[in-house]
């Protein structure tokens, strides 16, 4: 799995460029020089944490699919704080969607960790819905993903590995 963390944020272009202008009052800075650029065309603000140097990808939850999938983020308690996060299918397909060669190994990881827990049906049906309206091969990618963690699963579990995939 990649080191970095990816978040959704119901936000606009020119609330993000705010940030972007507020950066040096953060323990955050731009991954690189020009970041309004990504921003304005990607809908994703790529930073870097000044003291950790671990990557945050802040994502402009803009689309209908991303307002989607923050309502149906389940809360999670992190210390005090109570943190909505995404289920496991709608991460996949944002990671799908998103494409990058970092996407595609932690798509390999989350589903080798999650694997009996994630609904495959409900997790192809979006891919399949999105895939459509984007011109792209989502649910190709999740199969081949899938097969690929399977592989490696059973390649490494034990012969009396309970969990060892059949």
């Amino acid at each position: 799995m990649t080191v970095d963390v990816d978040i959704v944020v119901l936000a606009t272009i020119d609330q993000a460029l705010e940030l972007v202008a507020d950066l040096s009052t953060t323990p955050f800075a731009p991954l690189f020089e020009g970041v309004e650029d990504v921003v304005r065309r990607a809908f994703i603000l790529p930073l870097r944490h000044r003291v950790t140097g671990i990557r945050l990808d802040i994502a402009l939850g803009m689309s209908g699919f991303e307002r989607q999938a923050v309502q149906r983020a389940t809360p999670i308690a992190l210390g005090a704080v109570s943190i909505p996060v995404v289920t496991i299918e709608d991460l996949l397909v944002m990671k799908a969607i998103a494409g990058r060669p970092q996407d595609e190994q932690d798509i390999r990881g989350l589903v080798g960790a999650q694997r009996g827990s994630i609904d495959w049906s409900e997790c192809l049906s979006l891919a399949q819905q999105l895939g459509s309206a984007l011109d792209i091969d989502i649910v190709g990618s999740l199969r081949a993903a899938r097969q690929r963690a399977t592989a490696q699963n059973e390649s490494s579990a034990s012969p009396n590995d309970p969990d060892r995939l059949s």
